[in-house]
């Protein structure tokens, strides 16, 4: 498959199995990620693969950083509510946060470095296509809470830019329609 169709037959897919992936397979993504244009070549990536049991532990954080935002986290209601998030990294074997450390370069910009991390999920997402694995992409409030950049263990200048949960499909990857291009593109040639 060439890289256009590579890129035009993406698509995230949540419904991911048990299995996991090998851990070979994982650092031929990351290897992929970093194959991105950086200015400055600040190389702001830093990966944190979570698998196993260190799902439970982005999970607590994630339920942590919901429940500062609740008057009473401890109601019925919100206890249901914050184990039912607990629970959403284990939807995938294998998690990747992805984030931009920030640079020693005067000159660089964290704007710009987080640009470089985006594409490097956008380079996972489609190497894992590539490879016929599941990929999603998330975010949340949580993922742009210093506690959450702490609790995974980044220094507190690092930004997480997301999440990439990665398996094997539990069931088909249905196609998307895409809009063209031409929707969103003006022209100035003269």
């Amino acid at each position: 498959m060439s890289i256009i169709e590579t890129i035009k037959n993406r698509n995230s897919h949540a419904f991911m199995s048990e299995q996991d992936i090998d851990p070979a397979v994982i650092r031929r993504l990351l290897d992929a990620a970093v194959c991105v244009p950086v200015h400055h070549r600040t190389d702001p990536w830093r990966f944190l693969v979570i698998r196993g049991a260190g799902r439970a532990k982005l999970g607590d954080v994630m339920a942590a950083h919901l429940a500062k935002g609740m008057d009473d986290p401890d109601s019925p209601v919100n206890t249901k509510f914050l184990d039912k998030i607990r629970k959403k990294p284990f939807r995938a074997p294998v998690i990747i946060a992805m984030a931009a450390a920030k640079s020693g370069c005067k000159q660089a910009l964290m704007v710009e470095d987080v640009a470089a991390l985006s594409a490097s999920c956008q380079n996972i997402l489609l190497a894992a296509a590539d490879l016929g694995l599941a990929a999603i992409w998330r975010t949340g409030s949580f993922t742009y809470a210093a506690e959450t950049v702490q609790a995974l263990g980044f220094d507190k200048d690092t930004q997480l830019v997301g999440f990439i949960y990665l398996g094997h499909p539990a069931k088909e990857i249905r196609q998307k329609e895409r809009p063209s291009a031409a929707e969103f593109t003006r022209w100035l040639d003269n």
